[in-house]
Order: structure tokens, then C-alpha cells, then sequence
């Protein structure tokens, strides 16, 4: 488990009120919020065509300007003979974007690759499920 050190920090109070609505819509504490959004925020600051969104599976981080997870791009990459250039072509999206996600991807493999897995194991239960209802019918 990550050291946690504690910290003051003195904002305007709508800020201070937005964050407590946004908490409480999210059901998390203002501490646990303002902890995720200085994360990626930070991230963000380092990898500016990266951003992240919410998901049936949780927060992602995504390319901007498009419908990609960065989980997606890698896994596109691997696809194509780990050639950037061809999942850039495959995908239809600019090369700096495709090595953005490499960038992000060298930085939090881990995190990316548990994802991944995470991802290939909803597939295939949903792969599943579908199967068995076509059963159903035959």
C-alpha cells in the first residue's frame, strides 16, 4: 500500500463546495476525490493527449479526441507487428497519437496491462453469455 502524508491547502470555498457535491454524487470522500483528481491531473500535465473517463468498469485512461482507451491502441500496436505506424494507419489516427499512448503506456505498464486483462476477461464472460442465450433459441 502506498505512504500517505497529510497536507494543508487553502481554495476558494465553491471550489471547496463543488468538490463536496461532486464527492457525495460519487459516493467517495473528498479526500479519496481530490486524491484521484490530483493523479490525473498530474498525468495529464505529462501526458497532454491523454485524459481520463468513466466507464461499467471505472475510470480509463483514453486518447483524446477519440473513442480509444490507451489499453486499446497497445493492444492495436501488438496487433500489427508492434509497428506504431501501422496501428496508426489501421486506426486511422495520427502517429503522435498512437506514440503518445506508447509514452503513457512505458510510464504505467503495469497499470495498462492489468487492464488489459481486466478487459479480455469481461470480453470473453460476455463472449459467454451471449452463446448460452443463443442456446436458448435453437
Amino acid at each position: 500500500m502506498a505512504t500517505t502524508k497529510q497536507f494543508s491547502l487553502r481554495v476558494q470555498r465553491s471550489l471547496l463546495n463543488e468538490l463536496d457535491r461532486l464527492a457525495r454524487e460519487q459516493q467517495q470522500t473528498r479526500t479519496a476525490l481530490v486524491e484521484r483528481l490530483l493523479d490525473e491531473g498530474l498525468r495529464m500535465e505529462k501526458h497532454p493527449l491523454i485524459w481520463f473517463r468513466e466507464g461499467g468498469a471505472g475510470r480509463r485512461p483514453a486518447l483524446v479526441g477519440t473513442r480509444l482507451d490507451v489499453w486499446q491502441v497497445i493492444e492495436t500496436i501488438r496487433q500489427n507487428d508492434n509497428s506504431p505506424a501501422e496501428a496508426a494507419a489501421y486506426l486511422d489516427t495520427p502517429l503522435s497519437h498512437i506514440e503518445a499512448c506508447v509514452a503513457y503506456y512505458a510510464e504505467y505498464r503495469d497499470e495498462i496491462d492489468a487492464w488489459t486483462a481486466l478487459e479480455r476477461e469481461f470480453a470473453d464472460r460476455a463472449f459467454e453469455a451471449w452463446q448460452r442465450s443463443q442456446q436458448l433459441f435453437a
